[in-house]
């Protein structure tokens, strides 16, 4: 579920919140306190001329030139007050710098009585604040009386005069700058919030598709800090859980197969038991009659003996057959032998094949046709190479008619393919892969001549362990089997 509010859009109202704040503190602190800082700063530069003026007063022409300097720029007015005489500069825009007053000598420099009606006591050192009023003007003065180390007195007094109406311009003025700065400050907080909580909200979008096994995105973050490290502790997390996660499946998957092939092997088990004892149970019954006839029927003569004693051989050797294919389709199918590889000559190993069962190809009247080189160099198992040859040719002498045809072609390319092909009646397109398992027989077609139903599997698993390809197709007058090595 998503946030209601980014962090983005928190940090910015965060940050916004704490820049109207302090502009706000700004605004107070300028229109409470900006009145007593502007009227220190007044007192600390008149206080500095008074130093001045004392430190140099043994120089007539310094102090000239500090006070014109001072009433220029301060538009004020200076007064010294010794025994006998009382000196005046007034700021006047075309003065040539001369002492006004010069020669008006007071009596009493104790209370001087200023224009207007003012009294200022000059026996008190310090700073005094006076009115001037005048028919249009009222104008606050601001003065200091300072006594000088010959015992003079310096009488300073300069316009004090609009300071709160000046303080409320500022007032006004600073609300505006506070405004601009404070849309500036919000664009900028915007912008810098969006920039700072951007990897922080790619990490929460990585997280989220972590958490849905999706670890296809990673963190490409620059800034060198804690959440820098923090990505590549996720990336790092990420691809860790991607391995575990793979490896898992694969583990699963192979698990599962491992079930199945357990639970095949099971069924396999249960049909080959069943499969065997339906294949032993004819022989064994056909023995057990056979011996019985031998043992009970005393006035047998010799041929009846000789037959009897045939059929008994004949079954005894097809068990024997069959436990043996059993023993090689076990050992095949369960790994329980490794292969011999080397090179041999699977063209000599076809005709020595043919050679062994040519009783049967001439007692069948068959016609077999080789199309194959004399020699023919491959590598793998001689003796599981032979089983697998003979069984298909077996195989093919056994579903081939009287006066039949069998050809065998091998085409040497990538791979080494050995086609053997028989005349005679198709395999039923349904039943085509299904040959291949053991004790399948189709019901269209008689138990294979001295077979034991399980030849066709023995070659699947050998071909399989030679990491080649077997198979089966229907032709217009036969069928073809092939294997490839």
């Amino acid at each position: 579920m998503k946030n209601s509010f980014s962090i983005s859009y928190k940090w910015a109202m965060i940050l916004t919140v704490m820049v109207v704040i302090l502009l706000s503190v700004g605004l107070v602190i300028n229109k409470f306190f900006f009145y007593d800082y502007y009227l220190s700063q007044e007192k600390k530069e008149i206080y500095s001329f008074a130093e001045n003026v004392n430190s140099n007063y043994a120089d007539t022409e310094k102090v000239v030139t500090l006070i014109n300097e001072f009433i220029t720029k301060k538009q004020a007015s200076v007064k010294l007050f010794s025994e006998n005489e009382s000196l005046e500069f007034s700021f006047n825009l075309f003065m040539n710098n001369e002492w006004k007053g010069k020669g008006n000598g007071h009596n009493n420099r104790n209370t001087i009585n200023l224009p207007h009606g003012i009294e200022v006591d000059l026996t008190n050192e310090g700073y005094v604040f006076f009115n001037f009023e005048h028919d249009a003007i009222t104008t606050q003065l601001l003065g200091l009386v300072y006594t000088l180390d010959n015992g003079d007195i310096l009488l300073v007094s300069t316009p004090f005069e609009g300071i709160d109406n000046t303080a409320n311009i500022a007032m006004q003025f600073n609300v505006y700058i506070v405004l601009i700065l404070l849309l500036v400050a919000v664009v900028i907080v915007i912008l810098l919030a969006r920039r700072m909580t951007k990897p922080i909200i790619q990490l929460t979008d990585m997280t989220q598709k972590i958490s849905d096994l999706d670890f296809s995105e990673k963190f490409m973050g620059q800034s060198n800090d804690e959440i820098q490290s923090l990505g590549e502790n996720i990336n790092s997390m990420s691809e860790s859980l991607e391995s575990a996660l793979t490896e898992l499946k694969l583990a699963n998957e192979q698990l599962v197969e491992d079930i199945k092939e357990k639970e095949k092997n099971v069924e396999m088990r249960k049909t080959l038991i069943a499969n065997v004892s339906h294949e032993l149970k004819t022989p064994i019954a056909l023995v057990m009659s056979y011996a019985e006839g031998l043992r009970e029927n005393d006035v047998l003569d010799d041929e009846k003996k000789a037959y009897y004693l045939n059929v008994i051989s004949n079954e005894a050797m097809h068990m024997d057959g069959l436990v043996r294919d059993l023993l090689d389709l076990t050992e095949l199918e369960y790994d329980a032998f490794k292969l011999d590889i080397k090179p041999l000559d699977l063209s000599s190993l076809i005709d020595e094949i043919i050679d062994r069962y040519a009783y049967l190809i001439r007692e069948k009247k068959i016609k077999v046709y080789l199309d194959k080189e004399d020699i023919i160099e491959v590598q793998g198992d001689k003796r599981r190479l032979e089983q697998a040859l003979t069984n298909l040719i077996v195989n093919a002498i056994e579903y081939t008619a009287e006066e039949g045809v069998i050809s065998i072609r091998v085409n040497q390319d990538k791979k080494t393919k050995v086609v053997i092909k028989n005349s005679g009646s198709h395999i039923r397109d349904k039943d085509i892969d299904k040959i291949w398992t053991s004790f399948f027989k189709s019901k269209e077609k008689d138990r294979r001549i001295g077979g034991s139903g399980i030849g066709l599997s023995i070659v699947r698993a050998i071909v399989e362990k030679h990491k080649g390809n077997y198979g089966a197709y229907n032709e217009e007058d036969g069928v073809s089997f092939y294997i490839e090595i």
